[in-house]
């Protein structure tokens, strides 16, 4: 019941109190008080008919105020109906649990549907729907009639027959003493067939991952044994035979065994970058984490004679492990690719925004080449030879993995002054 209804209402019930009330003292005082007044029948009889028609003047006014006034509210409030229904840009659908025809459609609902709108009215709700749906809402309208409200996902069928899918808000509404529904409808074809499209995509990239991680072991299991057989023979052949063996052949044995060496360096990195990357999420104190690592890789921030400077890190939520990992990886980084004409300066710092806290990674090492930044996170992506700075290329596409892992991003930058700037993200989350 609209507001400008329920006011005119509340007006024609005070109006009828005070008509009683009226109506009570008029019955019971005027005849008294015409008798104290007049003694002449006659006279008392014209009198009690002018009182009559008086009275009867009254109440046909009341009743026609009355009466007006809730005309009015009914109109202004039809009028605003129409303005939300018939203006409403949504498709809506107005129709009878009872019956389950159609009482009314509005212009939107026509152009989504094909329809036009005195076309649907008292034709049967079912029309729009496809055969495969009829049957569910069959069973569904039972429920409905007792519902106040509902949202669903229905496929539905244009008047050309050509079918898409909608979502249906609908609610319980009294119209002229009527109990009907309106259904308020929305094209959500484009926004399922995303969703889908997501989950397939997902579905693919999980299996890829399956099959990545089976390949990794497989390689790992079929090629060490064979590794360890022509690392042990090739050792053996040099102790067995090295006095019998000139310079070169010398060396080429040691080429051999450094070749098999290198290649189980790559087998173990890439059996651990095809690892399972889930996160788990506990309280993290970063500082503890990177203290640890730089502890960790000692030996070779003192052969580099290398100053760290850690700055304020945050507690945070994430995974402590991964953490480790990642800042392992960038420092180790930085102590490799360290320019020889300068001390090896580092500084690891944090950065809080709204969504995200930015750690950086710093150093005055020989930089990334503009251009190369996302070629360096390519997994055996080598930009120097390996007599130069020895290594894999697998520890910043394990920290990229890692990172995204987590829910960040990475990227490289070149610093102020020489060097580089790695930096990465974690998702804010309160502590």
């Amino acid at each position: 019941m609209t507001d400008p209804i329920r006011k005119s209402l509340s007006l024609a019930v005070l109006l009828a109190l005070i008509y009683a009330v009226f109506g009570v003292l008029w019955v019971v005082s005027s005849d008294t008080i015409l008798a104290l007044m007049v003694s002449d029948p006659a006279r008392m009889t014209l009198i009690q008919t002018w009182k009559g028609w008086l009275f009867v003047a009254i109440s046909s006014g009341l009743i026609l105020a009355v009466g007006n006034r809730l005309l009015r509210a009914v109109e202004e409030s039809e009028g605003r109906y129409r303005l939300m229904f018939d203006g409403n840009p949504e498709a809506m659908l107005l129709y009878d649990p009872a019956t389950a025809l159609v009482v009314e459609v509005n212009p939107a609902f026509g152009r989504l549907f094909g329809y036009g709108v005195d076309e649907m009215r008292a034709i049967p709700v079912d029309t729009i729907l496809p055969m495969s749906e009829r049957e569910r809402f069959s069973r569904e309208i039972e429920r409905l009639r007792e519902s106040s409200s509902d949202e669903s996902i229905w496929q539905v069928m244009r008047k050309d027959g050509s079918l898409f899918e909608v979502a249906s808000h609908g609610q319980g509404v009294f119209i002229k003493g009527r109990l009907l529904r309106l259904v308020r409808i929305s094209d959500v074809t484009a926004r399922l067939r995303s969703e889908r499209e997501l989950i397939r995509a997902l579905g693919e990239v999980a299996a890829g991952n399956d099959r990545l991680r089976e390949l990794g072991h497989a390689v790992s299991h079929d090629l060490q044994e064979p590794l360890r057989q022509v690392g042990s023979f090739v050792q053996l052949l040099d102790r067995r035979y090295s006095e019998r063996l000139d310079d070169e052949a010398r060396q080429f044995i040691a080429y051999a065994v450094e070749g098999v060496k290198r290649l189980k360096s790559l087998i173990g990195d890439f059996e651990r970058f095809v690892e399972p990357s889930s996160a788990i999420r506990q309280t993290v104190p970063v500082r503890t984490v990177v203290d640890q690592t730089v502890q960790d890789l000692r030996l070779s921030i003192d052969r580099a004679a290398a100053d760290i400077q850690i700055g304020d890190l945050p507690v945070i939520q994430s995974d402590p492990g991964k953490l480790a990992v990642i800042f392992h990886a960038l420092l180790e980084n930085a102590l490799k690719f360290r320019a020889g004409d300068r001390p090896c300066r580092i500084s690891v710092s944090a950065e809080q925004g709204e969504a995200e806290i930015i750690f950086r990674v710093t150093d005055n090492g020989i930089g990334v080449e503009a251009g190369l930044g996302e070629d360096i996170f390519a997994l055996f992506r080598r930009l120097h030879t390996r007599d130069r700075i020895p290594g894999n290329g697998s520890g910043l596409a394990l920290a990229r993995k890692l990172t995204e892992a987590l829910g960040g991003r990475i990227w490289a930058d070149p610093a102020v002054g020489g060097g580089s700037v790695f930096s990465f993200t974690i998702p804010r989350v309160p502590v």
